[in-house]
């Protein structure tokens, strides 16, 4: 019964970080990026609109959502909690509900980039009006993350293929076999390479970011994915291993566990703001 106890603190940890912690901490930078912001800035950037009363009634939407979210996540817990103390409790109803609760724990997050998106196509005027200036700054990889970190994320990766193809000598019921395994993970890999170089070289998309924060915000968010890639692999590494002993009933205690360190890896897009903005950044508006 270990495992089901160290499940169900880890999903309420999940519930909180990811819920109740993480909202208030993107609502407080939020609101203070905007307070950074001159009103004539503003004014120019979105004329005839109270970009702040906005914000706020997006802000007021997305704790709703959040505190939708929270409740539900409590209601689960107490059917996880009931459910689990029956004896042959099944492990797929357990983890599906955990899989549904996660993508429902992201709905917020998406609103983030609705409400960006939406906001910045409707008042648009302002920015087309602007004169863009591009920052001639040549970026890479390595400029972002230590390369040291990109190894162990190889590694990762490497350890997890070795290990798929050790298996396959000995299967259990379920194995989906080494390429299929490696298969998946390669293609997660694309996705995240994929979001990193868009990161790195696309262009951003708030016109309120000096390029200061916006280096910032590209080396916080390159050093989370390829903490992932780390992660993950690791992980899926102890779950074969899991399957392999017949420990199934540790099956939704490591779900969970690799939820929430990817929702605290996350965190680090929260972390410490860069240097103040300097009078001659604000009145700017780098292309990238």
């Amino acid at each position: 019964m270990i495992e089901v106890y160290l499940f169900l603190a880890v999903f309420l940890v999940q519930i909180v970080v990811m819920s109740v912690i993480y909202p208030i901490r993107f609502a407080l930078r939020t609101r203070a990026g905007l307070a950074r912001v001159p009103a004539e800035r503003l004014a120019e950037l979105y004329p005839g609109v109270d970009v702040g009363q906005a914000y706020e009634r997006f802000l007021a939407r997305y704790r709703a959502a959040n505190t939708v979210v929270l409740v539900l996540g409590l209601l689960l817990l107490g059917w996880f909690f009931r459910y689990m103390q029956r004896p042959g409790w099944d492990g797929d109803a357990v983890g599906n509900g955990l899989i549904v609760f996660f993508l429902l724990q992201n709905v917020p997050v998406v609103l983030i980039a609705w409400f960006v998106t939406r906001f910045n196509k409707v008042h648009r005027y302002g920015l087309s009006e602007q004169k863009r200036t591009a920052t001639l700054q040549r970026r890479g990889l390595f400029d972002f993350v230590s390369p040291h970190l990109v190894v162990l994320a190889l590694l990762s990766y490497s350890l997890f293929a070795a290990f798929t193809f050790y298996i396959a000598r000995h299967p259990f019921p379920g194995f989906g076999g080494p390429l299929a395994n490696i298969g998946i993970l390669t293609l997660g890999y694309i996705f995240m390479g994929t979001v990193m170089y868009r990161q790195i070289y696309g262009k951003k998309s708030d016109p309120l970011q000096t390029h200061a924060e916006r280096m910032h915000t590209v080396r916080v968010v390159v050093n989370t994915i390829v903490w992932c890639c780390i992660v993950v692999p690791m992980f899926g590494v102890v779950s074969i291993a899991r399957q392999a002993l017949d420990l199934e009933t540790w099956g939704p205690f490591v779900g969970s566990l690799l939820i929430l360190i990817t929702g605290l890896l996350s965190f680090r897009v929260l972390s410490a703001s860069p240097r103040e903005r300097k009078p001659d950044e604000l009145g700017s508006n780098p292309a990238r």
